[in-house]
């Protein structure tokens, strides 16, 4: 095979790869990942069956293909003030969800309702999540928050907070952000 003919099929190949990726993680996003099968990203993306076989031999693979593909760590910034940061991580976390997680994946993943694929996504939001404890350790010792502050709960109240809105069908927008933060903040800061 020549040179050229190779680069074109690895690029065909690249795109096929990015076709069936984004599939999935639109019907996860939208249906949870009891709706991802094979037969439902073929039909969508308008690629053959054997042709997603040849590159995932099985629907959890390329589900875990998916869902890694879509789990890019982007780094907190580190020069702005605490409640800033704390707005800057609601922001993102409502970018990551909608775009990574989707409403259907965060009512199974609430629900339960498909373990295997929701240990994925779990894994997924952990890693995601633990920026945020991080930084929360962080601005304990900087004494920017509260010395006594439980770490884990304010994870979870906030990631909760997440949760419970995309459920609820309501937007993840700027407004939202902002409004969890105030009502949040006296009990996360430093007298």
């Amino acid at each position: 095979m020549t040179e050229p003919v190779a680069a074109v099929k690895a690029v065909r190949g690249r795109a096929i790869d990015a076709r069936l990726l984004s599939v999935t993680l639109d019907i996860l996003r939208r249906q949870g990942p009891a709706a991802v099968n094979i037969e439902a990203v073929a039909a969508k993306a308008g690629i053959a069956k054997t042709t997603i076989y040849r590159r995932y031999d099985s629907r959890e693979h390329l589900l875990r293909a998916a869902i890694e593909s879509s789990s890019v760590e982007i780094a907190i910034p580190t020069d702005l003030p605490t409640f800033d940061t704390f707005r800057w991580l609601l922001h993102d976390a409502a970018r990551m969800a909608e775009n990574m997680v989707g409403r259907g994946a965060a009512a199974s993943i609430i629900l339960n309702d498909h373990p295997e694929s929701n240990e994925l996504m779990r894994e997924m939001i952990k890693a995601r999540s633990k920026r945020l404890t991080d930084f929360l350790h962080e601005r304990v010792a900087s004494g920017d928050l509260r010395a006594d502050l439980d770490i884990g709960l304010a994870a979870t109240v906030l990631l909760g907070a997440l949760f419970g809105q995309m459920i609820r069908g309501g937007n993840l927008d700027d407004a939202w952000a902002d409004s969890v933060l105030e009502l949040l903040w006296p009990g996360l800061k430093a007298d």
